[in-house]
């Protein structure tokens, strides 16, 4: 197979909500024939599903009301959404005394500045027994940011069943170059070798995880890489709970984590994703059916799991944070969640860094 050489002047590696408001912002200054995103043609496009014809994200991934990203020109002709409206549950079948918690776990941190309340209880159905005894330095940050520091944080919700980023990325129509395997990045020649493509660039912005870029450039790396996935099901219903309503499930015994109302038919229900393959539909059902008793004829459509969706512990390790300024140094820029491994929110990243 013949090997051919792309050159381009912003490369952006990774097909993601990170990525794509990156190529929106470089467009800024930039043409379209001056930014390429590299994307695995192995993988799904942001985690879709597709439902009465329609392939769409339905993730969770809202923007924040007062956010700069939200008030941007990205969003200026996307259907403006009320906030999401969010009720608890009551906290039942839980007593945090069961519990043998470990100084500087998440567990404590959650003690010490949340309160004994449903928190912990959803935090033990969220991350599992490890939070007892693990600090999960990210989890921690992300509580801090959003929560102990009563910053702005209104989240707004889906618009007909699609994420808001989605209405909002629909008019890029970026420049892609798919790939079947990504070989190398070789960074003093500032190039990227896929099985068919050798693309030279001046700048590579990466969004995959930071890990396999390093691995990619043969860089060192000894950082904690445990990470937490996500698992949903859906269900269709024909009345009784409104589009942009989220419940937070605080039974204890219960698998769910939470319900959000995707549209007034349809929701998805989180759980506990260290059972996947393991929770019955019809125990979700009725759960579902027991924190909505409006909702009218609710039936199972699908299910969903995001393998990668929250890094757990800070990078602190020198040889890692070493390769990370190596990187930079030679024009990449590691970018977004697991990008930077950091636990954050799209309006939270430093987008002057892609520039």
């Amino acid at each position: 197979m013949n090997t051919k050489t792309v050159h381009v002047k912003n490369c952006l590696l990774g097909y993601g909500y990170a990525s794509l408001i990156a190529y929106h912002k470089l467009l800024k200054t930039n043409n379209h024939e001056d930014i390429l995103i590299l994307r695995n043609e192995n993988s799904r496009p942001i985690f879709s599903i597709e439902h009465e014809g329609t392939r769409f994200s339905p993730l969770p991934i809202f923007p924040v009301e007062e956010s700069e990203l939200y008030n941007s020109d990205l969003f200026d002709d996307v259907p403006k959404q009320k906030p999401i409206s969010v009720s608890f549950s009551e906290l039942t079948n839980f007593n945090y005394k069961d519990h043998t918690i470990e100084q500087g776990s998440l567990a404590s941190f959650m003690l010490s500045n949340q309160g004994i309340d449903q928190r912990l209880c959803l935090g033990l159905k969220q991350w599992g027994d490890s939070m007892l005894s693990k600090p999960f330095s990210q989890v921690q940050d992300k509580i801090k940011r959003h929560y102990i520091s009563k910053s702005g944080n209104t989240r707004i919700g889906y618009v007909n069943g699609k994420s808001i980023f989605k209405y909002a990325i629909n008019k890029l129509n970026p420049e892609v170059l798919n790939f079947a395997n990504l070989q190398k990045i070789d960074i003093e020649k500032k190039e990227v070798h896929t099985n068919d493509s050798i693309i030279k660039y001046e700048k590579l912005v990466s969004t995959i995880p930071f890990h396999y870029l390093l691995d990619l450039c043969g860089l060192k790396h000894n950082h904690n890489t445990d990470y937490a996935s996500a698992y949903f099901y859906f269900f269709k219903y024909k009345d009784g709970f409104d589009e942009n309503q989220v419940v937070y499930d605080c039974d204890f015994n219960s698998d769910i984590l939470r319900i959000f109302s995707i549209k007034d038919d349809f929701l998805l229900a989180q759980l506990r994703s260290d059972k996947q393959g393991q929770i019955p539909i019809e125990k979700i059902r009725k759960r579902v059916q027991e924190l909505v008793p409006s909702i009218k004829e609710l039936e199972f459509a699908q299910e969903l799991f995001v393998p990668m969706s929250y890094p757990l512990e800070l990078v602190t390790e020198p040889s890692t944070l070493e390769s990370i300024d190596t990187l930079k140094e030679n024009g990449v820029v590691p970018f977004g969640r697991f990008g930077e491994w950091g636990y954050s929110d799209l309006h939270e990243l430093d987008w002057s860094t892609i520039f």
